[in-house]
């Protein structure tokens, strides 16, 4: 199985519709799940450009406010859909595999940025995923680091780290690596932060 998970900062720009279509192209991606789309809806021929034509099922949720906004889409050739639900931080497909009849979760978040939302996004991950006897894939944009290494300056808080590793140790995840660079995020200060938010 191939994906993607991308925060997109937004998707207004031509060029991310392309880089999507020649992605699915090239890999074959049997799922694309993006964040802070920014978007409320998407029009038919914008879905079928980023999916390259195929065959895809699209959910999409909207914004609360000026940021956030997911969409989340699976390759029907390959896969059937059971279930849809939205969370207050994620969209989850339940999903069956045709070739083989295998059922798992498909699991796309977005974190808050905002400090006095990350309790609340945490409990909904546990409550999501410690109630599902299938396997799950999950990524997004957590917008929470796991360890130091994953910033490039010493203005590090232990708190939400913690919780984030509590959490990820109570449900037996486990991570999959990535490869190519260190960072997934910066800031546009003069002196950049860089941070590891998207896993």
């Amino acid at each position: 199985m191939k994906g993607v998970f991308w925060n997109c900062n937004g998707f207004a720009d031509g060029k991310k519709y392309r880089f999507l279509n020649e992605l699915t192209k090239e890999k074959n991606l049997d799922f694309i799940a993006l964040s802070e789309t920014g978007r409320a809806n998407f029009p038919q021929s914008t879905l079928n450009n980023i999916c390259a034509g195929r065959d895809y099922l699209w959910h999409c949720m909207a914004p609360r406010g000026r940021s956030g906004g997911m969409l989340l889409g699976i390759n029907l050739l390959n896969f059937d859909i059971g279930e849809i639900e939205e969370g207050d931080f994620f969209v989850r497909f339940k999903i069956r595999r045709r070739e083989d009849d295998f059922k798992f979760n498909l699991i796309s978040v977005y974190g808050p940025a905002q400090v006095e939302h990350k309790s609340l996004f945490l409990s909904e991950i546990v409550n999501v995923c410690s109630k599902e006897a299938l396997p799950i894939i999950i990524g997004g944009d957590f917008n929470i680091i796991r360890r130091p290494q994953e910033k490039n300056n010493a203005n590090f808080n232990n708190r939400w780290p913690f919780l984030f590793n509590a959490v990820i140790d109570s449900l037996n995840f486990r991570e999959i690596e990535m490869s190519g660079r260190n960072f997934t995020w910066a800031n546009n200060l003069p002196i950049q932060t860089f941070e590891r938010l998207d896993r």
